[in-house]
C-alpha cells in the first residue's frame, strides 16, 4: 500500500514509454481508453485544451482549465495523438502555445495527464492506469490514487471521521514529485471520508480536508499541492474524479488578514484586531487614509477590530468578525465622515498569484452614487484606449463595504467605478501598470478629508 511507483513521466521520456504500452494492450478487450487531464500549475492563468488525432481533426477541447480543475473522464479510440496547452496573452490577445506532447492512447487504459510545475517551467506527467476493465470499480469498493505536486513529504490518508490517520487508511507515503499505485479500499456508505496528510518524518497532521464526498464505485485521485492562500506553511489538496475536481480548505489552516482604511476625513485611524473569546492581541496598526496593514494571522473563528481616528480619539467603532479556516481577508474601515457611523466589514480575498495576470481584490468604500436608489457600483479594468462599452465589468453591483477579488491580464489599466448599469463614472479613471504576479487592493473612495471627487486609489501591493 506504501509503495510509490515510477508514473511520473516527464516530457522528454513520453514517447518511449507510451510506444511500449501500446503493443501490450493490443489483444483482447475494448477498442478505446479514457483521457483525463488535471491542471497542477499553481500560478498558471487558465489555460486551453486540445487533443487531435493523426489526421489534425480535434477529438477534445477544454476552452477554461484553471488550477486545481480537471476535465471529465472522456473516451477516446486506441492510437495516436498530440495535446496541445495554450493561454491567452494578456499583452496580444493571441492564444499562446505553453506545452505540446504526443502520446498514444492504448485499449481499457486510463491516462491522466498533469499539469505540473510552474508557469515558467511546466512540464506534463503522465498517469497511465491499465484495467482489465477501465471503467468500472466493484460495487462495494472505491479505488483512491495520490499524486504529490508539492515541495514537501507527505503520508497521504482516506479514512473516516472518526478513524483519524491510521494504517488501514494509508493511501502512500509521498516524496515530492512522485504518486502511489492504485489503492483499493472497502466503501462504506455511512463514512463521512476525510482526506488527511500528515508530515513525513514528523508525525504531525498538517491537513484535513473535512467531509469529501465519496461515491461507491468510483475512482479518486488525491492531488497534493503547497498551499496558495492564507497560509503557506501548511498543504493544500484537491480530488479528481471522472467528473472533474474539487478543492476544500485546510481546517488545520489559519486564517489571514488585513486592516484597510477608507474613512476620508479622518488623518488616520488606529485599529486593534484582538481574539474575541480571549482579548489577546493580533494586530495593532495606525493608517493614514487609503492604507492598508500588513497581513496577520488568526488561528481562532472571531476577531474583534477596533477602530478609533485622530479626529476624535474619545469615540471607538467595533465589530466581531468571523474567520473561516485557510481563508485570507480584508477588513475595511469606512464612512461618508466620522460625525457619522463608521462601519467595518470582512470580505474574503484571494490569493493566489498568477504569473502573467494580477489579482485585483476591488473594495467600495462609497455610501452613495448619483442614483438615489442604489448605492451599488460597477468596477471595470480597462485596456489603455477600450472604454466602457467595449467591454464588461470586472465586478457588478459592488454594495457600500462589499468586497470582490478577480484575476484579469498583466497589462496596462485604467481603473473606473460608475454607478451599477448605467456606465455613469462615478471615480477614475486610475491608470496602472501592473507585473505579472501582483497583487493590488483598490478602493473606490472619497477624496481625502472627505467628499467629492471621488477617486480610485490602490491601496496595497502586496
Amino acid at each position: 500500500m506504501n509503495e510509490v511507483v515510477k508514473w511520473l513521466v516527464l516530457v522528454g521520456a513520453l514517447g518511449g514509454l507510451l510506444g511500449g504500452c501500446g503493443s501490450s494492450s493490443s489483444g483482447g478487450g475494448s477498442s478505446v481508453g479514457f483521457v483525463q487531464v488535471v491542471n497542477g500549475i499553481e500560478d498558471s492563468p487558465a489555460l486551453s485544451i486540445e487533443i487531435t488525432d493523426d489526421d489534425d481533426t480535434v477529438v477534445e477541447s477544454i476552452n477554461t482549465l484553471n488550477f486545481a480543475g480537471a476535465s471529465q473522464r472522456s473516451s477516446l479510440s486506441r492510437g495516436s495523438y498530440e495535446i496541445e496547452v495554450s493561454f491567452e496573452d494578456p499583452a496580444t490577445g493571441f492564444d499562446e502555445r505553453l506545452l505540446t506532447q504526443e502520446f498514444d492512447i492504448t485499449s481499457d487504459t486510463t491516462f491522466t495527464v498533469v499539469l505540473a510545475g510552474t508557469f515558467a517551467d511546466a512540464r506534463i506527467v503522465l498517469l497511465e492506469r491499465p484495467d482489465s476493465d477501465a471503467t468500472e470499480v466493484d460495487s462495494d469498493q472505491i479505488e483512491v490514487v495520490a499524486v504529490n505536486l508539492s515541495s514537501a513529504s507527505y503520508d497521504v490518508h482516506l479514512g473516516q471521521d472518526e478513524d483519524g490517520t491510521t494504517a488501514d487508511n494509508l493511501v502512500g507515503t509521498l516524496t515530492a514529485g512522485t504518486n502511489t499505485a492504485p489503492v483499493v479500499f472497502t466503501y462504506d456508505e455511512d463514512a463521512d471520508y476525510h482526506v488527511r496528510l500528515v508530515a513525513d518524518g514528523a508525525n504531525s497532521l498538517v491537513y484535513d480536508s473535512g467531509e469529501v464526498p465519496v461515491a461507491e464505485s468510483s475512482r479518486l485521485m488525491v492531488v497534493v499541492t503547497d498551499s496558495t492562500g492564507a497560509d503557506t506553511t501548511r498543504p493544500a489538496a484537491f480530488v479528481v474524479r471522472d467528473t472533474g475536481a474539487t478543492a476544500s480548505a485546510n481546517l488545520l489552516a489559519e486564517a489571514s488578514f488585513l486592516v484597510v482604511n477608507g474613512v476620508g476625513d479622518a488623518a488616520s485611524v488606529d485599529a486593534r484586531v484582538t481574539v474575541a473569546a480571549t482579548g489577546d492581541d493580533l494586530l495593532n496598526v495606525s493608517l493614514g487614509f487609503s492604507e492598508s496593514s500588513t497581513s496577520a494571522t488568526s488561528g481562532e473563528n472571531f476577531v474583534d477590530i477596533v477602530a478609533t481616528t485622530a479626529t476624535d480619539p474619545s469615540v471607538s467603532y467595533q465589530a466581531t468578525v468571523s474567520l473561516n479556516e485557510d481563508t485570507a481577508y480584508s477588513l475595511t474601515v469606512a464612512g461618508g465622515s466620522v460625525d457619522e457611523d463608521v462601519s467595518i466589514r470582512a470580505n474574503e480575498r484571494d490569493l493566489r498569484r498568477v504569473a502573467n495576470g494580477v489579482n485585483l481584490h476591488f473594495v467600495n468604500t462609497l455610501r452613495e452614487t448619483d442614483d438615489e436608489d442604489s448605492s451599488e457600483v460597477d468596477f471595470y479594468a480597462l485596456t489603455l484606449g477600450e472604454s466602457l462599452s467595449d467591454t464588461a465589468p470586472v465586478a457588478t453591483a459592488v454594495e457600500f463595504l462589499e468586497g470582490v477579488s478577480a484575476v484579469v491580464g498583466a497589462t496596462p489599466y485604467d481603473l473606473v467605478v460608475t454607478t451599477t448599469g448605467t456606465q455613469s463614472i462615478l471615480a477614475g479613471p486610475a491608470r496602472i501598470f501592473p507585473d505579472g504576479g501582483e497583487r493590488l487592493i483598490v478602493i473606490s473612495s472619497e477624496a481625502a478629508g472627505g467628499g467629492e471627487p471621488y477617486q480610485v486609489q490602490v491601496v496595497a501591493d502586496d
